[in-house]
């Protein structure tokens, strides 16, 4: 009986494999996206000539990555966010400036 008990108390195989979510990475592949639409949006209804702009904000949405990294509980998500929105952001906007001078 006590071998049985042992037994029960066990994890099963099957718990043992599964995988659990990451809890935040949510965060980061939302503001990818959010950063994707309005990059988007902006090239589509303002041309080449509006670049700047699109930089001013995503260096504030930088900041505000940055600030919730500082008040929030998951604030490595937060902060890789910033860092992927500054690094994406910076490349998108190179590119579309060098296309300027094209």
């Amino acid at each position: 009986m006590e071998k049985d008990n042992d037994l029960n108390n066990q994890p099963q195989e099957n718990e043992l494999n599964k995988k659990k979510p990451i809890r935040g990475i949510g965060s980061v592949g939302i503001n990818l996206l959010v950063l994707f639409f309005y990059t988007v949006l902006f090239k589509l209804f303002s041309g080449n000539a509006d670049i700047i702009f699109d930089a001013f904000v995503i260096g504030f949405y930088v900041i505000f990555c940055l600030l919730m990294a500082l008040l929030s509980r998951a604030s490595w998500y937060w902060l890789l966010s910033a860092v992927l929105v500054l690094v994406i952001g910076f490349s998108t906007c190179t590119m579309f400036g060098n296309s300027l001078s094209i």
